[in-house]
Formats: structure tokens, C-alpha cells, sequence
């Protein structure tokens, strides 16, 4: 006899900026494109749903942003788009500020190799239309809405007849909350579940959120949307459930070649699984990874009691408690 909808659960994990650019790229040409993430791809893969934030255009194109000069450009080879298939990432996040860096032809091959990937994406595309429509994923008959947003470099912005992202302006409270409501509503047509609202927002290199930010991220709940996924710190901050929502202000980054700041240690992160039913956040694990070398590898020793007990401290300030029992970590609320 079928399971009842009910009764059954989804298991979504969320990851935060994947970078395959610069010595990246020159790592996936020499090793492969299983390089990046081959070490935590068994785990990746063994969630119902896998979704990142792609920081950086897949693309064979040399042709830099025409705009402003900018201090880096991230570009990936055509096979890093196999990095994440074997990773069993389902969907993306485009909302950044890199996915136009090798202009707009580069967003365009990105576009094209996601669709031939069969990796569903939102928050950039040919115009504003498609910048801002939701995707939609089924599993396990529960079905995820999630609609992108970046609030940094605004020449990015997709307009109704140009190429690019889904930009908002934080700084106008009022025309972002309309944004989301606009974005939740486009969800809402396609009956989702559980309506995700992807923000790659505020500075770099902050290890907790502005207060601001929690009143955005409130407020995104109240009106409907049921996970925030934050992303664009660099490091991860503490999760917070909200009515029953969990609202993930930094999911931190996944993989790059960043230099790592020794006060902030962001070559530790974590990757975050979300077991859903229709209706209800049942757990959520936490899974510490390290960086090193290009490549992400689950955290281990020193480095993974370091991402908890970091992760102890930053998630008690929200109202949720990291709980342990060996090497199996999960937050109550």
C-alpha cells in the first residue's frame, strides 16, 4: 500500500556558494570535474533535493563584464557543470554577483548547459521574466517553489528586454517586501509545499546577521515562504526556526580558492539537510565540511569540532540548540 502524502518526507540539503572559477577551473582541467566535490558527492547525493548558489558563469567564453572593472571574475569550463550533476545538486541559485562575469554570453552557455544538464535553476535569465520565475521540483510527492534573489552589483540587473539577474535594493525595505510578495505569489500559482525564498545578500566576512536582516527574513516568513536560503557571507551564520520555518541567514560557502581568513576560518563550513514533510520541519542535520586545496571534504578531527562548536554558539543566539550524538548533529528548536 502507497504511503499517504501525509506521512511522507523529503530530505533537502542546501549548500552554499559554489565557486568553480579561477584555480578551480584549473583544478577540474587537471584532476576532472569530480575533483571539487567528489569527496562529499555520497552525501550530497544522498538527499531527495540538493540546492547551491552558482557563483560563478560555465562558460567557454574569455569576454569579461563590460561594465565597471571588478576585482574578480569567476568563470568555469564547460565540464564543471558535470561537478555538480555527480554531486546530485537538482538546483541552483543564479542571483549573484559573478554569474555575469564573463558578460552575457557566459550567463547565456551557463543557461544552456543547466537546462541540458536537466539542473533546474532561477534568479537570472534572458529578461526579467525569466530571471524572476520560480522553479519547481518534486519529490517524494512534496513539491519546493523557490524564487532568487542578489542585492549586490545592480549592472547585473535583468531588465524586461536584457540578459540578467533578479536585483533588489535592500536599502528600499519597502520595494523589497513587494518584490517577495510578488516572487511568493508566482510560487503560489505552482502550488508549492514549501515556497523557498533564495537571498545572496549583505556584506562578506560577517558571522552573524544584521538586525535588519532578521526583520527581512521575519517578515519573508510571515508573508508565506517557509525556508529562507541566505548566502553570500563567505561563512555561516546561525539558523534560526521561525514559526516553524527554518531561515538559514548564511549557508556559507561549498567550494572555492579563497584565501582564508584566520579570523574567521573560512575554510570550515557546513552543508545543511532539511527533513520536510508536507507540512512540518521534522530535523535538521548539520554536516561540517572543510576546504582545502580547491576541493570540499567532510570535516574531520579539529576541523569539524570547530565548525560545531561554532555552530553551538552562533545558532543558541537565534533559539536553536545543536544537539550531538557521536558524529550525528541536529538542531532542536
Amino acid at each position: 500500500m502507497a504511503e499517504s502524502t501525509e506521512h511522507q518526507t523529503a530530505h533537502l540539503m542546501l549548500g552554499g556558494d559554489v565557486m568553480l572559477g579561477r584555480l578551480v577551473a584549473q583544478a577540474i582541467r587537471r584532476q576532472g570535474p569530480g575533483y571539487p566535490l567528489g569527496a562529499v558527492a555520497a552525501m550530497m547525493r544522498r538527499s531527495d533535493l540538493t540546492i547551491v548558489n552558482l557563483e560563478c558563469a560555465i562558460t567557454c567564453s574569455s569576454q569579461q563584464w563590460r561594465g565597471a572593472p571588478k576585482a574578480f571574475y569567476f568563470g568555469a569550463p564547460p565540464d564543471a557543470v558535470r561537478a555538480l550533476l555527480d554531486a546530485g545538486v537538482g538546483a541552483v541559485s543564479l542571483a549573484n554577483n559573478h554569474i555575469l562575469d564573463f558578460d552575457v554570453v557566459g550567463l547565456r552557455d551557463t543557461l544552456r548547459l543547466l537546462k541540458q544538464s536537466g539542473i533546474a535553476y532561477t534568479g537570472a535569465g534572458a529578461d526579467m521574466s525569466e530571471a524572476c520565475t520560480p522553479l519547481f521540483l518534486d519529490r517524494n510527492g512534496i513539491r519546493f517553489g523557490m524564487v532568487a534573489y542578489c542585492d549586490h552589483q545592480p549592472d547585473f540587473a535583468a531588465t524586461e528586454a536584457g540578459a540578467g539577474i533578479a536585483y533588489l535594493d535592500l536599502q528600499d525595505q519597502a520595494a523589497a517586501l513587494e518584490q517577495f510578495r510578488l516572487g511568493l505569489a508566482r510560487i503560489r500559482q505552482g502550488k508549492a509545499d514549501w515556497p523557498i525564498l533564495s537571498l545572496h545578500w549583505g556584506p562578506n566576512m560577517l558571522d552573524r546577521p544584521s538586525p535588519r536582516f532578521i526583520h527581512l527574513a521575519h517578515a519573508a516568513v510571515d508573508m508565506g515562504y517557509r525556508i529562507l536560503f541566505g548566502h553570500s557571507a563567505h561563512v555561516f551564520h546561525g539558523v534560526e526556526i521561525y514559526r516553524g520555518c527554518p531561515i538559514l541567514y548564511a549557508a556559507g560557502d561549498l567550494v572555492d580558492d579563497y584565501h582564508v581568513d584566520p579570523g574567521f576560518r573560512n575554510d570550515h563550513q557546513l552543508l545543511f539537510e532539511l527533513e520536510l514533510s508536507r507540512d512540518t520541519l521534522r530535523r535538521l542535520r548539520l554536516y561540517p565540511v572543510f576546504i582545502e586545496d580547491c576541493r570540499a571534504r567532510p570535516g574531520a578531527g579539529r576541523q569539524f569540532e570547530y565548525a560545531i562548536e561554532r555552530a553551538t554558539t552562533l545558532c543558541s543566539e537565534l533559539g536553536s540548540h545543536v544537539h550531538r550524538a557521536g558524529d550525528e548533529l541536529w538542531l532542536e528548536w
